[in-house]
């Protein structure tokens, strides 16, 4: 189904990766009637199209309630998913949602693996350049030893805290 062809009390998937992931269902209100707009910055794309020439499409104004907001969106007619603010995936079926998921998982899984290789790539650029600059060496050798420091002055602030404590258990 493409949004052109939702109702009133259709339903619309609502994927939302803006912070985590999170889907929700949300209630066709209203849907406009298809209309000509002129998209912002786009240029023309067909061939023989005269350079910075902006072609109209066909849209549609679906206003959508989810999660107790109201909101009109514009889709493409004849599209069955939209992309709003870059992380929110309108569709008019769950099997896109799904497939969507599918490639975030993946994507996610392939930044994590790469992970590992990136932590092993820094040691060794941080090894091969404490070789190669003195200068670079030496503040890595301060900043040592300054986290040596670090660590042991928690020790010894917590056996400060203990001795307090005994301390004032005897009171």
């Amino acid at each position: 189904m493409t949004f052109k062809e939702l109702r009133p009390n259709s339903i619309v998937h609502i994927l939302d990766k803006r912070d985590g992931a999170t889907y929700t269902q949300g209630k066709v209100l209203n849907v406009g009637q298809p209309r000509f707009e002129m998209p912002n910055n786009m240029q023309a794309q067909a061939p023989g199209a005269i350079p910075g020439m902006s072609v109209p499409s066909m849209v549609v104004d679906v206003t959508i309630e989810a999660n107790g907001k109201t909101a009109t969106y514009i889709f493409a007619e004849s599209a069955t998913t939209a992309t709003v603010d870059k992380r929110v995936l309108f569709a008019t079926d769950k099997e896109s949602i799904l497939r969507e998921l599918d490639t975030t998982i993946s994507e996610c899984e392939q930044y994590i693996e790469g992970i590992e290789e990136k932590k092993k790539l820094l040691q060794q650029s941080n090894d091969l350049k404490s070789q190669l600059d003195t200068a670079y060496k030496e503040k890595q050798a301060t900043e040592n030893r300054f986290k040596t420091i670090e660590k042991a002055q928690d020790k010894l602030n917590d056996k400060v805290d203990k001795i307090l404590e005994l301390l004032q258990q005897k009171d």
